[in-house]
């Protein structure tokens, strides 16, 4: 991967349209249409296309992790996902098209007015997708330099970083948030089993048809891992909310689900107690 220009970083779309229509002929500036922009990428829409530019380093190196992957993995999956040509050009940031995937953004304010039969479509197809990508052999991203993410590591990561937030706890929240931490450190029976991971199944990123209830697509791989299962559920319970989790786990786990609660709600947890320490670092607190 070519080095990201320090002078790239978090460009406004203005900017970023003017450089991207430099290296694509067929367009101009005028015809990006801005279509959205998170931490990690600004996004365009021109024609049938998407066009996705990295705003820094780290987002360069996720959306050639991304490319590389769903290149492997696409075909295998039983809903659309966005299949990615990547550009990394001299004289702009490393950006992505793809074929725009058809579909209404699935909130949970949308999810909750569904009609009963339509909740059940839409949490058996994400159950269904999750299980294709799941059963995927990580062997095949061996190429793609994905990251790893291990509850054990993790846990025993904010173990060490907790000293930083226990002044502002009670003694008995420091003493439940350490034994907490050091008991899934150091498990009796670690998780062995790996796979692939979407990591951020999240508002945004799930596309649905309003007429049939059932989802046309899954975007937005760019935090995609190797990892725990668990770890894929716990944006739907906390952005989707219970009721659409307890679907779609029913649909992807049948009796086991009460087991797989278990994990998400750890995998939960160590995702918000990492987001607390790194705001406190960043003098960001809320």
């Amino acid at each position: 991967m070519k080095p990201f220009n320090p002078k790239w970083n978090n460009l406004a779309h203005a900017a970023a349209a003017k450089l991207i229509a430099n290296q694509l002929p067929e367009f101009d500036a005028a015809q990006l249409e801005p279509a959205g922009e998170g931490d990690f990428c600004l996004a365009f829409r021109c024609s049938e296309k998407i066009i996705r530019v990295a705003r820094h380093a780290e987002a360069a190196a996720a959306i050639e992790r991304e490319t590389c992957v769903l290149r492997k993995i696409a075909a295998k999956l039983p809903l659309p996902v966005p299949q990615l040509s990547i550009y990394s050009p001299e004289t702009c940031p490393p950006f992505t098209i793809h074929n725009e995937i058809v579909g209404d953004v699935l909130t949970r304010e949308i999810w909750e007015r569904l009609p009963a039969v339509s909740q059940e479509k839409a949490a058996a197809d994400l159950a269904n997708f999750l299980k294709a990508l799941h059963s995927i052999p990580v062997e095949i991203a061996d190429d793609c330099e994905l990251p790893q993410l291990d509850a054990v590591t993790v846990a025993a990561n904010l173990s060490a970083a907790a000293a930083k937030i226990s002044h502002l706890l009670d003694p008995q929240s420091r003493l439940l948030l350490a034994e907490t931490l050091e008991r899934w450190a150091n498990p009796p029976n670690p998780e062995k089993r790996q796979s692939l991971i979407h990591c951020d199944i999240a508002p945004g990123h799930l596309l649905f048809d309003p007429q049939s209830g059932h989802l046309t697509g899954v975007i937005d791989f760019g935090d995609i891992a190797i990892g725990n299962t668990a770890r894929d559920f716990i944006y739907i319970y906390e952005d989707f909310g219970e009721s659409i989790l307890e679907l779609v786990l029913n649909y992807y786990a049948g009796k086991n689900a009460p087991e797989m609660m278990t994990e998400i709600r750890k995998w939960y947890l160590l995702e918000a107690i990492s987001w607390v320490i790194d705001k406190f670092e960043s003098e960001d607190r809320v």
